[in-house]
């Protein structure tokens, strides 16, 4: 039988020592064959430093989306984008279907609650919904937003709103694959640091024709603004969307993703995303995300009804399936 590379092992154990790996370490590791010996020591290595980072806990960020209205922003991957033609017309969630939402996320045993639009939401009526949304959950409950780029103004009006911070990422091929430039992006992570708004972010959607190259600098791009959540996100497929024919990654490539970014980030990081599947839950995910209401990776108004969207449920059990216990109440760290 064949050994094992040294070199690949010596990276992945240097890896296990919890400082992270140089931009070369991590491109070797994301070039490995899925299939390949060294890829299932690396996802088992992803393991073992999660557990050790989040002290064996995992955690459901439960996320409601406020509408489906199509959107300038031209994401080629998204539901709601114009190019796509996927959508039609204005949709909005009610406001008292958003604030039972929130409620009922946090009955059921959600650890932070995320609201999320499309760039054409009024952010008058998003300052509105963090407000009201604040006032029906607990106090200690982290509550963040997933919007369009921010002005520092804005990101400090939602601050003071109620929200701790917002899910923001330049996404894969971002210009290229969106009509958003990289330094829009950017510019939100400084305003976001600014206005004392948490970041949590990833490195996705990644897509089967995603070179280690693009995987490496988007790593580092992502640790480089020092998150509370992050990791590596597969691209989901919605039938009529420009990238859809492109395929998605298989649920081991997604695991050996989430493995290289655990072991290029190294212990600092606490709650390495994206789990999806027992596989990613068993590879290094520690972070499950539950959807309601809209969604840009389905076309249902309401992704609970036969959508993409997992339920907490779900989300728990699928961790759980991967070897974790659940943290019990609000996600740490936020405030």
């Amino acid at each position: 039988m064949q050994a094992l590379n040294e070199e690949i092992y010596r990276i992945i154990e240097k890896g296990m020592e919890g400082n992270g790996l140089l931009p070369e370490e991590t491109l070797k590791l994301y070039a490995l064959p899925e299939d390949s010996r060294e890829a299932a020591l690396l996802r088992w290595a992803g393991q073992q430093m999660s557990l050790k980072a989040a002290d064996g806990k995992a955690e459901v960020h439960a996320q409601i989306g406020l509408n489906a209205t199509v959107c300038p922003k031209n994401c080629k991957f998204c539901s709601f984008a114009a190019c796509n033609g996927v959508r039609k017309g204005r949709y909005e969630l009610p406001k008292e279907d958003v604030l039972e939402y929130a409620k009922l996320y946090e009955e059921q045993g959600a650890n932070l609650i995320l609201m999320l639009t499309t760039a054409t939401y009024s952010f008058d009526k998003l300052e509105d919904m963090v407000g009201s949304v604040r006032e029906v959950i607990s106090p200690d409950m982290p509550l963040l937003v997933n919007t369009e780029d921010m002005t520092l103004e804005r990101a400090e009006r939602l601050k003071a709103a109620g929200a701790q911070g917002a899910y923001h990422a330049v996404r894969m091929r971002e210009g290229e694959d969106t009509d958003i430039p990289v330094e829009e992006r950017l510019q939100t992570f400084e305003y976001m640091a600014e206005a004392g708004l948490k970041l949590s972010t990833c490195v996705e959607p990644v897509g089967p024709e995603n070179t280690p190259e693009e995987l490496t600098e988007a790593t580092y791009r992502a640790i480089d603004t020092h998150p509370m959540t992050s990791g590596v996100g597969k691209r989901i497929g919605v039938p009529g969307t420009l990238v859809y024919d492109r395929g998605m990654l298989t649920e081991v490539a997604a695991a050996n993703y989430v493995a290289v970014y655990r072991l290029a980030t190294g212990l600092d990081l606490r709650l390495n995303c994206s789990c999806d599947s027992p596989l990613t839950a068993s590879a290094g995910a520690n972070l499950a995300w539950a959807e309601m209401g809209t969604n840009p990776r389905d076309t249902k108004e309401r992704t609970e009804d036969g959508g993409a969207g997992d339920s907490i449920e779900h989300c728990r059990n699928i961790l759980k399936a991967g070897g974790w216990e659940l943290l019990e109440g609000p996600s740490q760290g936020w405030f």
